[in-house]
């Protein structure tokens, strides 16, 4: 059975909708899903299901947890291999000793249209680089993303897609969590 990663859009930051991982994990449960894991508050959950497209496993968490909780939490879901090719293909593999706690992934829940990404393809800010790719995004953030203008929002403002964003280490634990 194909085990997938669900990321979360939006809950748990700064008190707004806030999902206890432990409810999290039952919902996915009560929604069918097998082997269900999640991994920190940010709203990472590793699961198995035997549905194969993605689209209608994301529709139907969000629809489970609008119904629990009465609020629209974009959901993206990803196969393992596809988050190990993302984070292969980095371009800004730490190469040079480069701290990788300042680059992250940005992943959109559709791809967007092809004027709005090379309209925002222009936008420059000192110490921050990125890399558009089809549904997901590269992002360096050298004073951390805390501090970063180029954030989720923006993305989201700009290409008119919904986005989450995890860092490297994210990234790496729960590519391990998705084969164990």
């Amino acid at each position: 059975m194909p085990k997938y990663i669900a990321l979360l859009r939006g809950i748990n930051v700064g008190g707004h909708k806030k999902i206890m991982m432990a409810d999290l994990r039952l919902i996915f449960e009560k929604s069918g899903f097998l082997a269900v894991r999640s991994y920190i508050q940010s709203g990472n959950v590793i699961f198995q299901s035997n549905e194969v497209d993605t689209k209608k496993l994301e529709q139907k968490i969000e629809s489970a947890l609008e119904k629990a909780y009465g609020f629209l939490a974009p959901v993206i879901v990803l196969t393992r291999s596809k988050l190990e090719k993302i984070v292969s293909d980095n371009p800004f593999k730490p190469l040079d000793g480069d701290d990788t706690s300042k680059t992250y992934y940005v992943f959109l829940k559709d791809v967007p249209k092809r004027k709005a990404v090379e309209l925002f393809k222009e936008t420059k800010f000192q110490n921050e680089r990125f890399f558009i790719c089809k549904d997901y995004i590269y992002l360096k953030c050298l004073c951390g993303m805390g501090k970063a203008k180029l954030n989720t929002n923006l993305f989201e403002q700009k290409l008119q897609v919904k986005a989450t964003a995890r860092n490297h280490k994210t990234a790496l634990k729960l590519m391990e969590l998705a084969v164990s």
